[in-house]
């Protein structure tokens, strides 16, 4: 039996999308369409729009099969769309409710931004785009990604929330000192307090939220004796990454935190390094905060960062270094269920 993958890809929208179907090429019965021939519908972003979509996509199946005439052939429709958060993620809920076998992808908005332009398509709508992503969907065949637990999800969220908020009550601190009127700064007096409530609701939540899951419990617990990690930086650290003991290897870890270095030669150039920095900007914001504790209360580590300071590292350069081997140490100490300690911890940093 003959299988032959379908891609539709899909242009997510805030209430409405659209999708566009590649049907492959087979023998001679059926040439491929060019990218701008595909098939579009636009639907809206709910549970009732992606039924309508699948009922189009049905259709245009019957009538590919009809044209190919082949009882052998077996098709396998898959989904993909770009990164847009939540709306996204509720088109990926829609779809596994009811097709679940179509197993919709995620991808990277960048990728598919780069594929985009390599067909060099004049005009940017949203019909164009979705056969753009069809069209990436055929040509890359990108993988469904393993979701980080539903748990690890939602303490995300409750972290990137502390985040915003604790940007806004800066951005109000740093403006309340250049207000002059009396009645701006009680205004914004009022607001720099409701920060500072909400903050410590968060918190509440957090700590609530770590003693509610046992397994995220026992990580932080762990993660929290290292030098220079706090409640706080440690439950972050779990949101981003989720689970550290789901890293098989130490460069997955490294190359989901975005630490870890590439290397940029052309010719005779001269080769130069400089890290990824894929992956989440808050963790790296946490991971330098924290490095800096670690670096001065850790011998190990302190030994370390002078090190690369002798071989003439840049202070940023080595600082960096330190921020992955600290966090290859968190992930040593939670897979062996090892709490930190000054005896064990050139060890680990040696394994790192």
């Amino acid at each position: 039996m003959s299988k032959k993958p379908v891609w539709i890809g899909i242009d997510v929208g805030k209430e409405v999308c659209v999708a566009a179907v590649d049907f492959p090429s087979f023998e001679n019965k059926f040439k491929r369409k060019k990218v701008m021939d595909l098939d579009v519908i636009e639907f809206k972003n709910s549970q009732g729009g992606i039924n309508k979509m699948l009922r189009w996509y049905d259709k245009l199946e019957k009538l590919y099969l009809a044209k190919c005439n082949d009882e052998n052939l077996l098709l396998e429709p898959k989904v993909v769309m770009e990164s847009t958060g939540i709306y996204s993620r509720q088109i990926e809920k829609y779809i596994l409710a009811v097709k679940a076998i179509f197993q919709p992808v995620i991808e990277n908005a960048m990728l598919i931004k780069s594929f985009r332009l390599s067909l060099n398509l004049k005009n940017e709508t949203d019909f164009i785009d979705a056969r753009a992503i069809a069209y990436y969907g055929s040509e890359r065949s990108p993988k469904r990604k393993i979701k980080a637990e539903k748990e690890y999800q939602e303490l995300c969220e409750l972290c990137r929330l502390h985040d915003f908020y604790v940007a806004e009550l800066t951005a109000c601190k740093n403006m309340h000192e250049g207000l002059e009127s009396g009645t701006l700064k009680r205004m914004d007096t009022s607001v720099i307090k409701f920060l500072e409530k909400k903050l410590d609701e968060l918190k509440r939540l957090m700590k609530k939220f770590v003693n509610d899951h046992p397994n995220i419990r026992q990580e932080v617990e762990i993660m929290i004796t290292m030098p220079g990690v706090a409640f706080l930086s440690a439950v972050t650290l779990l949101g981003e990454f989720g689970s550290l003991k789901k890293y098989e290897t130490r460069n997955k870890l490294s190359a989901m935190s975005g630490l870890n270095p590439l290397v940029k030669e052309s010719g005779t150039s001269i080769r130069k390094y400089r890290l990824s920095k894929k992956g989440s900007r808050l963790a790296r914001r946490i991971l330098y905060l924290n490095s800096t504790q670690a670096v001065r209360l850790d011998p190990h580590l302190n030994s370390f960062y002078n090190r690369l300071i002798s071989k003439g590292k840049k202070p940023m350069t080595a600082r960096c270094a330190c921020m992955r081997k600290l966090l290859l140490m968190l992930r040593a100490m939670v897979i062996n269920n090892q709490p930190y300690d000054v005896k064990i911890s050139q060890k680990a940093l040696k394994n790192t």
